[in-house]
């Protein structure tokens, strides 16, 4: 039996949506990967993207903006390579859906290029408490600094899939 969707949506999650307690002042260090989570919530399944890059020759694609900095009194954009993770409820299972450097994203949203568009990850996605997972690793170590999520900028399209209805059915 095929599942219902009572709405289908794109929406854009920001750095606020996001768990920042495994990131908000870690050591920015080379190779050591931090994370950002967002928990799916209830009646819900969430892909990474919104759109597409071709919908009968028209692209449709959302643009992101991943652009970590540091907490400094004047905040530096930290390099780093990323990842677009889909976690089950426990992070035991993970897949992959995007490994990409943030400079080829850190760039306003209204400036698109190449590589800051996000399609909808076509027939991928996860469910109610599972998570989706941004997980930057350090190009170089900044002896001192910490990352800070009230300086980073986060910008994801995500499609929301609805799947239950107000009542609850």
């Amino acid at each position: 039996m095929a599942k219902t969707y009572t709405g289908v949506f794109a929406r854009t999650l920001t750095t606020a949506d996001f768990d920042t307690t495994a990131y908000d002042g870690i050591a920015i260090v080379a190779n050591v990967p931090v994370s950002l989570s967002y928990r799916v919530l209830p009646g819900n399944e969430i892909a990474f993207g919104a759109g597409s890059n071709s919908l009968n020759g028209v692209r449709t694609a959302k643009v992101m903006q991943i652009a970590p900095k540091d907490g400094a009194a004047t905040p530096k954009s930290v390099s780093c390579s990323f990842r677009l993770i889909y976690q089950d409820p426990n992070k035991v299972r993970a897949t992959v859906i995007r490994d990409d450097l943030t400079t080829n994203v850190s760039g306003a949203v209204t400036t698109a290029n190449q590589f800051n568009y996000l399609p909808e990850t076509p027939k991928m996605r996860v469910g109610a408490y599972s998570y989706l997972t941004i997980q930057l690793t350090p190009l170089a170590t900044s002896s001192g600094n910490s990352f800070s999520a009230a300086n980073t900028v986060i910008q994801l399209p995500v499609t929301n899939y609805t799947t239950v209805n107000a009542s609850g059915n």
